[in-house]
């Protein structure tokens, strides 16, 4: 005699098997235009934010008092609506060295332990430099992110300290984005940007720009630069020349 409960069971766990396999609905693409231009106009209201721009692959020269140095890093601290703080990390003469660079407005000033005597002096360290572009509509975020081209949605992930994050893809010309470099670095050519949004901020928190012509026969790897942006609306923290405090 056949048990009657067995018939059903089966029929029940052959039902959940099937919603198992058929009910996972599969993500709908988001817009990466609608996606780019809320966090650009997000970033664009905050009071502070840290940037840490990173290179790796090809070296990076630029030309300062201290002779042709190789870019290596810089963090950065910016408080609206015209004050940067940055500490750069150059190579001069293949030894490290630290420059830090206040900036208010056009007025510049920078620091380095040898050229000033480890005290601020007032000079252009990046001619044109002014912190108010980082956030101004014309030139700053808004606009270059704006400038960026075939836009792809990647997909949801999430970055290395747990964030979860919308990655978009992208190419740009690299005269477009120097925000999104602090405007402490200039790239020319076509680049290609990944941008990272916070998810729950709708912020950008990552940038990776990738300069392809840089590769060259004793390059085999492009000069790739690495953003990220941190401490959204924290408490900024300076060390200003004592004319600025």
């Amino acid at each position: 005699m056949r048990n009657p409960v067995v018939r059903p069971f089966f029929l029940v766990l052959i039902a959940l098997l099937l919603t198992a396999c058929t009910g996972t609905a599969t993500e709908e693409p988001l817009d990466p235009v609608d996606l780019v231009t809320d966090a650009a106009e997000n970033i664009r209201e905050s009071d502070t934010f840290r940037m840490s721009v990173e290179r790796s692959g090809a070296s990076y020269f630029v030309e300062t008092d201290l002779g042709s140095v190789d870019f290596r890093r810089a963090v950065a601290q910016y408080v609206a609506p015209d004050i940067l703080q940055a500490t750069v990390r150059l190579v001069a003469s293949g030894l490290p060295t630290d420059v830090d660079i206040y900036s208010r407005g056009n007025e510049q000033w920078f620091r380095h332990l040898v050229l000033t005597a480890n005290s601020w002096f007032n000079a252009p360290f990046a001619e044109g430099f002014n912190p108010e572009k980082l956030i101004a509509q014309d030139t700053g975020f808004q606009t270059a992110l704006n400038s960026l081209i075939n836009l792809s949605y990647e997909g949801r992930t999430t970055l290395e300290d747990g964030t979860p994050v919308y990655h978009i893809a992208g190419r740009a010309h690299g005269e477009d984005i120097a925000a999104l470099l602090a405007n402490l670095v200039e790239t020319t050519g076509e680049v290609l940007v990944d941008v990272f949004i916070d998810q729950n901020l709708m912020i950008p928190v990552r940038f990776v720009i990738v300069q392809p012509d840089t590769i060259t026969e004793t390059e085999d790897e492009p000069t790739t630069w690495t953003v990220d942006v941190y401490d959204i609306n924290a408490t900024a923290e300076l060390d200003p020349p004592p004319e600025e405090s």
